[in-house]
Formats: structure tokens, sequence, C-alpha cells
């Protein structure tokens, strides 16, 4: 990490997901918003949900989710809801804006999204 990189707080754990879920969904919209479904919102289909699983999973150092887990992430907020008991329980760590980055720069973004 160098002296520019600062680790995300907690507070922009929803701002990221959001940013995550709309960089992987197949169904292209301009804002990701908490409430919306990853299926039925977002077209989100098997090989989207995985990406998207990983994609979690390695910015924020998870173990592998369970099949029960995964299956019930229905929307957006399902998942900071994830990352944010995880966050509380101390059973992972924030990463910092260049390891976020790095996962945006995949897709041809920056983090915070820009407009």
């Amino acid at each position: 990490m160098s002296e520019t990189d600062v680790v995300v707080s907690p507070a922009e754990i929803p701002g990221l997901v959001c940013t995550l879920v709309r960089l992987v969904a197949p169904q292209k919209v301009a804002v990701v918003t908490p409430e919306l479904r990853l299926i039925g919102d977002l077209g989100f289909h098997s090989l989207a949900l995985a990406e998207l699983g990983f994609t979690i999973e390695d910015l924020f150092k998870l173990e592998a989710l369970t099949p029960e887990v995964a299956m019930s992430l229905e929307r957006v907020e399902d998942i900071v809801r994830l990352i944010g008991g995880h966050v509380e329980d101390g059973s992972i760590t924030l990463p910092d804006t260049f390891e976020v980055n790095s996962i945006c720069a995949r897709y041809g973004a920056s983090w915070p999204a820009k407009g």
C-alpha cells in the first residue's frame, strides 16, 4: 500500500458494492442502488453471479461463499449486509484504494466511480 492508498471505510461499503455490481451486471444501468434485485433487475445469470462472487471474495479476501449463502443474496443490499457483517465480526479486513482500483480497472473503471 502506498502513502496515497487508504483503507476503504465501513461507510463506503454500500457505494463500493454498488460499483462492483454495476461493473459486472449483464444489464447495464446508470446507477445501481441497494434495493435492486440481482437477477430480476440487473439480469444476472449463473456465470455473472459467479464472476461477482469471485470478485467480491478476491477483494474482501472472503472464504468461498457456500451455496446456501450465495442463494440468499437476492438484492444488492444483501451483499452489503454480508460484507458489513464480516467487517463487524472481524473476519475480513477492508481493502485499500489500490486494491479496489485494481479490480475496477479490469472493467475499464476506477473508484470512486466518476459520473
